[in-house]
């Protein structure tokens, strides 16, 4: 299976504007526990949402193109939603199921989600701008 340029470029782009956004992601996390002394757990999903609109809009700008809809966004956020659920039952699965440590797990999931996420945003998202 050959990958065209345009598509393993616009990965590249994508791949970029997640490692940007992971960036946020923690920033966000280490801001809400340790300036505003909110509980982990819900500072890294307040985290999750901020890091998610940081990446719909980057990735519009950098990797998909086109324009901001309300459509285009209510599908991002339900591909961030699945990406979500396929971490978690991911580390399930690894961790509490097969006993493997957590860091198989998370590589498991790093190896995948971004692919899927990458996938569905691409030709299901931004259908329109995949050209």
């Amino acid at each position: 299976m050959q990958v065209s340029k345009k598509l393993l470029l616009k990965f590249i782009s994508y791949s970029i504007v997640g490692f940007i956004c992971t960036l946020i992601y923690f920033l966000a996390v280490f801001i809400l526990v340790e300036l505003f002394n909110k509980e982990p757990v819900f500072a890294s999903a307040i985290a999750f949402m901020i890091m998610t609109v940081f990446s719909f809009f980057l990735n519009i700008r950098y990797t998909f193109g086109g324009d901001v809809s309300s459509k285009n966004f209510i599908r991002f956020f339900i591909v961030a939603g699945i990406g979500f659920i396929l971490n978690f039952t991911i580390m399930h699965t690894m961790v509490n199921v097969l006993s493997f440590h957590y860091s198989i797990g998370e590589l498991t999931t790093i190896l995948i989600i971004p692919l899927v996420n990458f996938t569905l945003n691409n030709y299901w998202t931004f259908k329109s701008n995949t050209g």
